[in-house]
């Protein structure tokens, strides 16, 4: 019986939330710094110290202490426009990538520029974010972010 029990609930906790694989970002911003691996799941990126996942059209979470709070301001498609008291951005999926232009509050009166143009590799973790390429976007300005500070703040 406890075996049994042990069974559904290991089932059970395997299907709540799909585990797709780790992604490693590189920071364009500097290049020298070592890359960030995130864990991704359905509708969700993170590591030790962030922490991102889309709830209906809006991502919630956490940048080492700085809250995240996006909406989605257009319909989902090839292109995206999310605003909310994090900053504001547009994402667009261009097949092989995605281009990000906007910026990010990380604190009252200081905004940092998102834009880049990230390349997508192979992958369900990879599947992952190109359905929700917004995510892939606030990863990586956090490793941006990380890289440049040391911090992430």
């Amino acid at each position: 019986m406890r075996l049994l029990f042990g069974l559904l609930l290991a089932a059970a906790c395997g299907t709540a939330n799909p585990h797709y694989g780790q992604v490693v970002i590189k920071s364009y911003a500097n290049l020298a710094s070592r890359p960030i691996t995130y864990s991704v799941d359905k509708a969700r990126v993170w590591s030790s110290d962030f922490d991102a996942r889309v709830e209906g059209d809006c991502i919630r979470g956490v940048m080492g202490s700085i809250p995240l709070q996006f909406c989605r301001e257009s319909k989902p498609g090839p292109v995206e426009r999310w605003a909310g008291s994090s900053g504001e951005f547009t994402v667009q999926n261009l097949g092989d990538s995605v281009a990000i232009d906007g910026y990010m509050m990380v604190r009252p009166g200081r905004q940092v520029y998102m834009t880049q143009t990230l390349p997508l590799g192979q992958g369900p973790q990879w599947e992952e974010l190109k359905r929700n390429p917004a995510l892939l976007a606030v990863a990586a300005t956090a490793a941006d972010l990380k890289a440049v500070s040391g911090s992430g703040q």
